[in-house]
């Protein structure tokens, strides 16, 4: 990150009257250095991800954990940010105070539109994917069944296609009901979503990495975050319903239940030259499928 970066190095060490002890590059856009007194975090950024911390302090929203400083070098932006070490606590726990958060968060930064007053191309292009995927997965199984000599992923298609049938179903329903709900002039809450709220991405009580963050339904960042950690044990699922119920209006559970579909048929590859992973893939993802549709059966 720092390569060919002098100015920035001096631009830190003089702002905090320190060395530079110590650099260790944690991924291709962010570095952990070690001063005598302290240890920062620098990222790269960008205009976007400036404008959103912008926002987030004006509208006084404390469960972010905002740059220390951003020091900017011709174009480019970087973030400065204190190093801190995650407290330990249970999955439960974490799970719990980062729900808390996210809803503090939307709460802060909210307001109520009329869905029909929204521009609704990127629904468009949602279902258009969907399309796409389910025509291929469709053109699998038929060429699967005419097969005599079967491979693995053939057999895991045929085996679980039923799950996919009926989630096409069920998503095609689900689609139905929202356009419905717009037609209607529907209302729903907007909120600056997080984008990738994580257990990775909430430290301490706060979020780090607004990268993604943009404006849509609060439901949204709820149906990523209950992706995030579907693989973790645990009846993780009541805290979800819990906040649904909250809203008092059954087209965000409709959303949310579209939304989380959404996202694991997106995770399917039809690329054979990942055929060898995708039979794990398709198996795994079935079985989420499965388990997520029996949670949420009431959501209709």
């Amino acid at each position: 990150l720092l390569k060919k970066k002098a100015e920035i190095v001096k631009k830190l060490e003089d702002s905090f009257n320190d060395k530079i002890k110590e650099k260790i590059a944690l991924t291709n856009s962010v570095t952990l250095l070690s001063f005598s007194k302290k240890k920062v975090i620098i990222k790269r950024g960008n205009q976007k991800t400036k404008k959103v911390y912008e926002f987030l302090k004006a509208e006084n929203v404390e469960e972010v954990n905002y740059p220390l400083k951003m020091i900017t070098d011709n174009k480019e932006i970087f973030f400065v940010y204190n190093y801190v070490n995650n407290y330990e606590a249970p999955n439960n726990k974490k799970i719990i105070n980062l729900l808390e958060s996210l809803k503090a968060l939307h709460e802060k930064t909210s307001f109520e539109v009329k869905l029909a007053d929204i521009n609704f191309k990127y629904f468009m292009r949602t279902y258009r994917k969907l399309d796409f995927i389910f025509q291929n997965l469709e053109m699998l199984i038929r060429e699967a069944e005419v097969k005599s000599k079967k491979t693995d992923l053939e057999w895991i298609l045929l085996s679980k296609y039923h799950i996919y049938l009926d989630t096409k179903i069920i998503m095609y329903d689900l689609q139905r009901k929202i356009h419905k709900y717009v037609d209607n002039h529907g209302v729903a809450i907007y909120a600056l979503n997080h984008g990738n709220p994580s257990l990775e991405h909430y430290i301490n009580g706060k979020f780090i990495s607004f990268d993604n963050a943009y404006l849509g339904i609060v439901v949204s960042d709820y149906a990523k975050f209950f992706i995030s950690i579907d693989h973790i044990d645990g009846q993780y699922f009541k805290y979800f319903d819990d906040y649904l119920n909250s809203l008092n209006n059954n087209f965000y559970k409709i959303y949310f239940k579209f939304f989380v579909l959404y996202l694991y048929m997106i995770s399917l590859s039809f690329d054979s030259y990942h055929a060898k992973t995708s039979v794990s893939i398709y198996n795994q993802i079935a079985s989420k499928i499965s388990r997520f549709l029996n949670y949420s059966a009431n959501y209709k």
